[in-house]
């Protein structure tokens, strides 16, 4: 690998291992002075870079402060955490698959998985939290890829991946079906929410159920923005809207925003639309601090939303079954349920996901 390199840039003039190594650096000193001298670039040049990336994304992602012995702080804002978290799983999937086809040996003696999730317990930092807690319990290294359900699904079917996590009940069940699943075990949840703009100009607030008010929106033509990407997020959408008996494509009050900060994405559009949006709860919680948005509907059994893992058969592809299962097994367990039911509360008050029994 040492005469391999292989860079991702954000938008057109700017390099995405610079915009990274910057990023992790202000992460972990909050400033930008430090940050550019630690990642091996001028302080003038980081500035201008940034300047580029948070033109090219839309999106501040740095906020800096003048003044100070050390020429102010910086911190990441959310977007800016977000756009970093995609760009180091994205780098753990090139990486890893770049070893696969060079055919490079692995560190003698370790054991790896690979798994396709999707990216509510990614961006929120819980699969981090437990692969590392599965590692120390049995030297088995578990690395992610972040993409929607149905994208992980696809990533199986090539072969790509050891296991999927997904919360995209449909697509589980015609993947298991044809095969390439071995068997769906359930790990947590984390319920689906109608949110929107607290003056509520579709006047959704009295009423009682998802449905009615996904019929209310589309009647009083209010905006609403979806995934569009065909993720467990914009399936669940998909089968409300089916529900409701409406098609809301191509109506010009409905926003489809396919753009990689998912859910949060949605959310920060949304707010800027002055319009509704369904989403995860986790996401919520995590994203909406600098929106406006409330939640409107919850606690509807039209709003399940259980995450799920499913172990790839070795029948249909060169994967590691018998390993997945294990880890499987474990995310089912006590011990990583405990993980689950802990993540969150310090920071948020409450659980993001709750584990589901057995």
């Amino acid at each position: 690998m040492e005469k391999w390199e292989i860079t991702l840039n954000l938008g057109e003039k700017i390099p995405g291992k610079e915009l990274l190594a910057l990023l992790v650096k202000i992460d972990e000193t909050g400033s930008l002075v430090r940050a550019a001298a630690e990642a091996g670039i001028s302080y003038r040049y980081g500035w201008e870079l940034l300047r580029r990336a948070e033109e090219a994304a839309g999106k501040i992602l740095v906020l800096r402060q003048t003044g100070g012995l050390s020429g102010g702080g910086s911190r990441l804002t959310d977007e800016g955490r977000k756009l970093l978290s995609y760009m180091q799983s994205l780098q753990r999937e090139v990486q890893w698959q770049l070893s696969f086809l060079l055919g490079e040996e692995k560190v003698e003696g370790e054991k790896q998985l690979l798994l396709a999730s999707t990216l509510e317990p990614v961006v929120t930092g819980l699969l981090d939290v437990l692969e590392q807690a599965y590692l120390q319990k049995t030297g088995v290294a578990v690395r992610h890829i972040a993409a929607g359900s149905s994208q992980a699904l696809d990533m199986a079917k090539a072969g790509r991946v050891d296991l999927v996590l997904t919360h995209a009940p449909g697509l589980e069940a015609i993947f298991i079906s044809e095969g390439w699943g071995t068997r769906r075990q359930p790990v947590m949840s984390s319920d689906f929410l109608l949110v929107g703009p607290s003056l509520d100009p579709a006047r959704i607030a009295a009423v009682t159920g998802v449905v009615e008010a996904f019929q209310k929106i589309a009647r009083e033509e209010v905006p609403f923005v979806s995934r569009g990407d065909r993720s467990g997020t914009h399936l669940s959408e998909k089968s409300i809207w089916q529900q409701a008996g409406i098609s809301p494509e191509g109506c010009f009050w409905y926003h489809q925003r396919r753009n990689m900060l998912g859910n949060y994405g949605i959310l920060r559009t949304a707010s800027e639309l002055n319009g509704y949006a369904l989403l995860d709860r986790a996401s919520y919680v995590t994203g909406s601090a600098e929106t406006e948005l409330k939640i409107f509907l919850s606690g509807d059994p039209c709003l399940n939303n259980v995450f799920s893992a499913i172990p790839v058969s070795n029948k249909k592809a060169a994967v590691s079954e018998e390993e997945a299962e294990s880890f499987v097994q474990w995310l089912a367990s006590p011990e990583a349920g405990k993980l689950i039911a802990g993540f969150g509360k310090q920071q948020y008050g409450s659980s993001l996901f709750l584990p589901c029994e057995g």
